[in-house]
């Protein structure tokens, strides 16, 4: 079963962030990081209840080769992200407003 995702705005600007930081780094990392995110997009899009709940309601995925993660819901077929936040940040923050 394919899901609909929906993705705010919001999240397109950490994600855009995330890549010019990578990007000033080192050349191509910041094109690394939009491909994994690409990647987990597809995981959850397939298979988005094959990530365990972290609390209530949302679901992360890690981001390969880098410290991100993908928060997300899954309401029916619909997966809703709420962020893409750096892995070492307070979960707390991470969840908060969406409990």
């Amino acid at each position: 079963m394919i899901y609909e995702i929906l993705v705010p705005e919001s999240v397109y600007l950490e994600l855009k962030e995330a890549v010019s930081y990578y990007e000033s780094k080192q050349r191509n990392l910041g094109l690394n990081f939009v491909l994994s995110w690409e990647t987990a997009m597809e995981h959850i899009k397939v298979s988005p209840l094959l990530y365990q709940k972290k609390n209530k309601r949302l679901r992360t995925i890690k981001l390969n080769r880098f410290p991100y993660l993908i928060v997300f819901e899954v309401i029916g077929y619909k997966i809703y992200v709420f962020r893409l936040t750096h892995a070492k940040r307070n979960p707390k923050k991470v969840f908060k407003n969406h409990s």
